[in-house]
């Protein structure tokens, strides 16, 4: 038994609008470029790559796949700061700290970083400073 099919010679109304046309040229807007930071620290894997060209905070939920030792990690563990051509670094009231250099810098002011520093995290990650050029 053959099956018969019918073409139907209905117009069909599209669901979404169609997109307006292209601004000419002379009307678009260069991209500016991005400021590339010049430091950043990450881990002997590669796995973390943590920079800022300003200001930024780091706490547990950038550390979430290191699975139970997560934990360990403040919510608001350490700030990075990007001023004047230097990085430096804030350990934010953690519970378990940040050590530059292994030396403690809870309660202290912001310490400045430099290529090779070494970063340790509540005693669960260690990062290191690195120059884009590395």
């Amino acid at each position: 038994m053959e099956e018969k099919t019918e073409t139907l010679d209905i117009p069909i109304q599209p669901l979404i609008p169609p997109l307006p046309p292209l601004q000419p040229a002379e009307q678009t807007q260069p991209i500016k470029p991005t400021k590339k930071p010049p430091y950043t620290l990450t881990d002997p894997t590669g796995r973390y790559k943590l920079s800022t060209t300003n200001y930024a905070e780091y706490g547990r939920d950038h550390f979430l796949d290191l699975g139970e030792d997560a934990q360990y990690i403040s919510r608001r563990h350490f700030a990075l700061k990007y001023q004047d051509g230097k990085l430096y670094i804030k350990d934010l009231g953690s519970k378990n700290g940040t050590k530059l250099n292994g030396v403690d810098i809870r309660g202290k002011d912001w310490q400045p970083l430099k290529p090779g520093d070494e970063i340790e995290i509540a005693d669960v990650i260690k990062l290191k400073v690195v120059t884009d050029n590395i």
